[in-house]
């Protein structure tokens, strides 16, 4: 039995929305690795800076990526052993609501607050 208070189909919506943002993701992975790929030469400094910005852009979005992919299977993980919506840093059920705006989350809103701003005290 899962720990969340989400009905079987608001629970079954987010596994298959997950499923959706995994494909995305590795749609977009595919691509990138293309758009890698097919870098080619060029003449001038500028389009060399311009190439070189765009292409960091697109390694520090396909890194997100990479973490929320990652956030995702664990998830899914979680749907499937029944402890999806349990917080992994209190063990409280996590809202509803706040599953179904971030259905990857691992921690409540009080715990993802605590570790907020715990992080700012180091910034």
């Amino acid at each position: 039995m899962n720990v969340t208070e989400l009905s079987e189909t608001e629970l079954k919506n987010l596994k298959d929305s997950l499923l959706f943002q995994k494909s995305s993701i590795l749609n977009k992975s595919h691509e990138f690795k293309a758009e890698q790929s097919s870098i080619s030469s060029v003449a001038d400094e500028a389009e060399v800076a311009s190439l070189d910005i765009s292409n960091n852009i697109s390694i520090h979005l396909h890194e997100r990526d990479r973490t929320a992919l990652y956030a995702i299977e664990k998830a899914l993980g979680k749907i499937a052993d029944g402890t999806y919506g349990q917080c992994e840093s209190c063990g409280e059920v996590i809202g509803a609501r706040r599953l179904q705006a971030r259905p990857f989350t691992a921690l409540c809103i009080e715990c993802m607050e605590e570790q907020e701003n715990h992080s700012n005290l180091f910034q």
